[in-house]
């Protein structure tokens, strides 16, 4: 090497440009914690949204992930995120894999050639009770608003859902009735209930409900879910000035969550990153007597966050923005009251 210098000098440059690379990199934890946390939850447990489950993201792949977050669900909860750029997404992605230590499993982009004709009278027989006949998933016995079966641990998917039919491959949908997925109460129809030609025949049939699709409604510049605040404080300082603005404001305050909890080992638990949990119990119980849905998002919690660079973040729900998914007037309105009061904490902290 000492013989060739130019090669010497190319090979630091190389070594240069990868590190700065590197440190610009998008945070993935920072962005989740940005535009997903207040529906999916900081660990992932979900609650507006789906739970994130190390045995859900092992069914799926990375290219359907970054199509499910560039997508969202149209007229469901999961927002279309347009404006985060390819690697922030690419960030995020890295992230879920990260934390639950799981890798895409490789399923191809091959179409699956079925009879859709068939594929209807066996989805009917056998898939209609939890999917509806339009796929939207609020069959009977599910939905949000309707009382659900037990057994059911989460919302059966919106299988002719734009933004699911967009993301899923052909093969993915084929693995999922085939197997079933144990972790949502998903049966596996594999197993001797039906052959490989009638799971074919169902993926050609909810593949064809990308054929009744509409344009999904325009994005409001408003929809974010979580407010971001930069404080001009230190780590400590601003934490020390949210708990005194918090008790300020009649809120009991729970112990403080790393939001790394739980997902790492003690010892490698980042302590620099802080969820602060508050409630007030009056208030708490007027709006589950309005909503007794919000118990999934419940206690309000505003994350602490020190960058590498020790410049330190706040991120708090966007209650207006949360608030609408619910579909309930009188919880806009007082959810738009909590709103104001969490700008006045926001305000008091960052004096």
């Amino acid at each position: 090497m000492q013989k060739f210098p130019l090669l010497r000098r190319l090979c630091a440059l190389l070594l240069a440009f990868a590190a700065a690379q590197a440190a610009a990199a998008p945070d993935g934890l920072e962005l989740y914690i940005a535009h997903c946390s207040a529906c999916h939850r900081v660990e992932g447990q979900g609650g507006i949204g789906l739970p994130l489950p190390a045995e859900k993201l092992a069914e799926v792949t990375d290219d359907y992930l970054h199509k499910t977050i560039r997508l969202g669900r149209p007229g469901r909860v999961m927002p279309a995120f347009e404006r985060l750029s390819d690697a922030q997404v690419d960030a995020i992605v890295r992230f879920l894999r990260e934390r639950t230590e799981t890798k895409d499993p490789g399923f191809d982009n091959d179409q699956v050639v079925g009879d859709a004709a068939h594929g209807e009278l066996v989805y009917n027989e056998h898939c209609i009770k939890c999917h509806a006949a339009d796929g939207t998933g609020e069959g009977e016995g599910t939905g949000v608003t309707q009382s659900r079966e037990r057994s059911f641990l989460v919302m059966p998917a919106s299988i002719s859902n734009s933004g699911f039919l967009g993301s899923a491959s052909d093969r993915m949908i084929h693995t999922v009735v085939e197997h079933g997925r144990r972790w949502s109460g998903m049966p596996a129809f594999g197993d001797g209930k039906l052959s490989d030609g009638d799971i074919n025949d169902v993926v050609a049939y909810v593949r064809s409900f990308e054929q009744r699709q509409s344009a999904p409604e325009a994005i409001g510049p408003d929809e974010r879910p979580t407010h971001i605040y930069e404080s001009p404080h230190d780590f400590e300082t601003t934490i020390a000035n949210i708990k005194t603005a918090l008790t300020g404001a009649n809120f009991r305050i729970f112990p403080d969550r790393f939001v790394e909890q739980g997902v790492t080992d003690e010892f490698s638990v980042n302590q620099r990153q802080v969820g602060i949990r508050f409630c007030n119990f009056n208030v708490l119980y007027g709006m589950l007597k309005i909503e007794p849905r919000l118990g999934i998002v419940l206690p309000c919690r505003i994350t602490v966050m020190e960058r590498p660079d020790g410049t330190v973040i706040m991120a708090i729900p966007n209650l207006r923005v949360v608030s609408r998914w619910f579909n309930n007037d009188e919880l806009v309105g007082l959810w738009d009251q909590m709103e104001e009061t969490f700008t006045e904490i926001i305000d008091e902290v960052t004096l």
